[in-house]
């Protein structure tokens, strides 16, 4: 069966290439701060299986290692998973 409602040209912007990784980070938002693993990542984003929920709208910093943290977002969550958007361009 065929969808009858047709999106117009150029109405949906291509998402951003996503890589499949493995990184451990170190999560802060508010008063709490917790390990966590990123899982994948795009240029624009990043998706994480952390250790306890996370609500959507939490402005987080997440740190690799000796890197400088980076300012993000979480834009979803569904269990022990959550994704968000970086406030800069990624450098994990």
């Amino acid at each position: 069966m065929k969808c009858a409602i047709q999106p117009e040209p150029g109405a949906f912007a291509p998402r951003a290439t996503r890589v499949d990784i493995g990184f451990d980070v170190v999560v802060r938002c508010a008063a709490r701060e917790f390990e966590a693993r990123i899982t994948n990542i795009s240029a624009s984003g990043f998706r994480m299986r952390v250790p306890q929920p996370i609500e959507p709208g939490c402005e987080i910093s997440v740190q690799s290692g000796k890197l400088p943290p980076m300012k993000a977002v979480v834009r979803w969550a569904a269990g022990n998973e959550c994704g968000g958007s970086f406030a800069e361009g990624p450098r994990l």
